[in-house]
């Protein structure tokens, strides 16, 4: 899967409110088969009962499993990293690409390291700039380089603090949202047609694909047509 299929995917999700596992990713060449998949979810949905509280209970028991805590209560509004701590949340994590059938949201770095990297890579920049107006402006771009280095070693060198579920998933709540959009939607509901899908569709991918919005149709093949890759 390509970068642009992937970013079709992402957004797909977060705007129907579902989950689309590798398997069926790989199986949508036209945009007729992705508003298919989606009317899929859309009507799971409405022939469900409550399509989220069997997600909840499965999670609530893995998380359960997970801290050794047959008694553990938490809700749709508790944060993950107020119940789990670092290690916890990283083998929930695992657990959720086999639920999903595909990546969850990534992990993210504490709030604070976030602070600290876009501060120091601010400062390699400033670095840089000074040195060369002290030395030779002609350096600069060798010393742009070398805090461009610097940074991307910072980058690399605090990928293992990964830990905090983006905004997205923060709570159990939206968790078990997104593991119930393996079977149902949890976002526009109020569609009932492949048309009103369509045209709910093409905006997103207008403006992820950069397409005409006149050459998106339920013909419309995504790599040959509109060039995805």
């Amino acid at each position: 899967m390509g970068l642009d299929a992937a970013e079709i995917v992402m957004n797909v999700e977060d705007h129907f409110g579902i989950s689309i596992q590798n398997t069926e990713a790989e199986r949508v060449s036209t945009v007729a088969d992705l508003v298919a998949l989606i009317q899929s979810r859309i009507e799971a949905a409405q022939i469900t009962t409550c399509p989220t509280l069997k997600s909840f209970l499965q999670l609530r028991s893995t998380v359960r499993e997970l801290l050794h805590d047959e008694t553990l209560r938490i809700r749709t509004g508790t944060r993950v990293v107020d119940v789990m701590d670092r290690s916890q949340r990283r083998r929930l994590w695992a657990k959720l690409d086999d639920f999903l059938g595909t990546a969850p949201p990534g992990l993210r770095r504490p709030p604070t390291l976030r602070k600290l990297l876009a501060f120091l890579a601010l400062m390699t920049i400033v670095i840089a700039i000074l040195t060369s107006v002290a030395v030779d402006v002609a350096i600069f771009p060798l010393t742009l380089a070398l805090a461009g280095l610097v940074s991307l070693a910072l980058h690399i060198i605090t990928i293992p603090f990964r830990s905090h579920p983006p905004n997205a998933v923060a709570t159990f709540g939206a968790v078990a949202r997104r593991m119930a959009g393996v079977s149902v939607a949890t976002k526009q509901l109020h569609l009932r047609t492949n048309q009103e899908i369509l045209d709910e569709l093409r905006p997103i991918v207008m403006v992820t694909l950069g397409a005409d919005g006149s050459k998106i149709t339920p013909r419309t093949r995504f790599i040959e047509d509109l060039g995805m890759g």
